[in-house]
């Protein structure tokens, strides 16, 4: 009992201390319904505030960053290049508004061409327009070496055809409202590292580098190097004179000829050398091409059964080889009129007697028919060689000698004398 009248006494003393308050609480919070008073961290908030100002701050920054690299990639990322080739060779980059970004000669001459021109943010046309015309000036297209190549490279496959298209149809009405007609060669660049390797050693375009290596694929017997040197117009003739067409090349116009003899002129001299009419001849055929450190024009000709085969050199006529086969005539043909080294025309092949003791005719007299025949005399002759061989059933005295820069090579009918073949070549 004692330790429940403790209790009670307890209980009394804390309602008394604390008070029943709830009905007048409630009245009060009646009247200030909808006022809400916050209990404010200062320094909390002020914490925050600093915060979010640096996130903010690092943000924009990321932005402008990000804004400026685009508008930087935009005025100065190179999205094509466009290679220019005549003899000078210039390389454009140009962005993805085909403003220029940069001009770059690959040689001396594209230094001349450039000069103090400054094209940079220059719209691509008229970048090319004022090269071409700084190479109108200097002499580099003219109409004796008209042509050009354009080459577009770039990632975008069906933009650079387009551009292709675009710089072809421009240069050439460019060319042809002048007093001549130009030939614009144009291409699009299929990349690789052997065409770049190449380009780099030879410092030539990528654009002029691919078209090598495309013509030397069509013809074996010539090397990059020996055409690495040779402007567009000669390749442009060697291309067009081939029996393939050069793949992946668009040509508008034809190359010039007016620095060289022209094919009539290279015919009518083979025809006197060989002397024939042009009346009598048959299977003829004719091409302009690259050896012997020039360019040559090739024909070949058949005559009373014989074959002929001349290299002419295509800006000064000079007969620099030429060889004719007598196998199978069916009758003596005379010999040629003239040598390439020699001042007069010799007198024709003698037909002597054939020796009655051996029924040859002897070297003595095969070694006089072939002086006589190449217009040389004896002293002038060196490295002179004669062997009596068996070709095509027929026993030949086979000689060589040279004489001056030319090697000289016959096989001459050791019955009769007739000169049954003959090559001369220069060394």
């Amino acid at each position: 009992m004692k330790n429940d009248k403790i209790e009670r006494s307890v209980k009394r003393a804390f309602v008394n201390a604390a008070p029943y308050q709830l009905d007048k609480v409630t009245e009060k919070c009646k009247e200030q319904k909808g006022k809400v008073i916050p209990l404010e961290n200062k320094q909390a908030k002020k914490s925050i505030n600093k915060t979010f100002a640096r996130i903010a701050a690092a943000a924009a920054a990321l932005l402008l960053m990000i804004m400026g690299s685009y508008a930087y990639g935009e005025r100065y990322g190179v999205a094509s290049t466009v290679a220019l080739d005549v003899n000078p060779s210039i390389e454009i980059g140009v962005n993805k508004g085909e403003k220029v970004v940069y001009v770059t000669p690959k040689n001396e001459d594209g230094k001349k061409v450039i000069g103090d021109m400054n094209l940079e943010g220059s719209d691509i046309k008229v970048a090319v327009n004022a090269l071409i015309g700084s190479m109108l000036r200097e002499g580099y297209i003219s109409e004796m070496a008209n042509s050009i190549l354009i080459s577009v490279n770039g990632d975008d496959a069906e933009k650079n055809a387009a551009m292709q298209s675009a710089l072809s149809a421009e240069v050439t009405d460019m060319l042809n409202t002048g007093s001549f007609q130009g030939a614009v060669l144009s291409q699009t660049i299929t990349s690789d590292p052997e065409t770049k390797r190449l380009a780099e050693e030879y410092g030539i375009t990528e654009g002029k580098a691919q078209l090598i290596r495309q013509i030397t694929e069509n013809n074996a017997a010539h090397t990059f190097e020996e055409l690495a040197g040779l402007s567009v117009n000669e390749l442009n003739l060697i291309g067009e004179s081939g029996t393939k067409s050069i793949a992946n090349v668009t040509s508008a116009g034809t190359a010039s000829e007016r620095a060289y003899i022209g094919e009539a002129e290279a015919k009518r001299i083979a025809l006197a050398h060989a002397g024939v009419n042009e009346g009598d001849i048959y299977g003829y055929e004719f091409e302009m091409d690259y050896e012997h450190g020039a360019m040559i024009y090739e024909l070949e000709f058949d005559c009373a059964g014989s074959e002929y085969e001349y290299d002419i050199n295509a800006k000064t006529g000079e007969i620099i080889k030429f060889e004719a086969d007598r196998r199978g005539s069916v009758s003596p043909t005379p010999a040629p009129t003239a040598a390439p080294d020699a001042a007069t025309a010799p007198a024709s092949t003698p037909k002597p007697a054939a020796n009655a003791e051996s029924g040859y005719i002897g070297e003595s007299k095969a070694k006089q028919i072939a002086l006589a025949h190449a217009g040389v005399s004896e002293g002038s002759i060196r490295e002179f060689e004669c062997e009596l061989d068996r070709e095509d059933g027929i026993m030949v005295y086979e000689i060589d000698f040279e004489c001056g820069n030319y090697e000289y090579e016959y096989e001459i009918n050791a019955a009769t004398g007739e000169i049954v073949k003959y090559d001369i070549e220069e060394e």
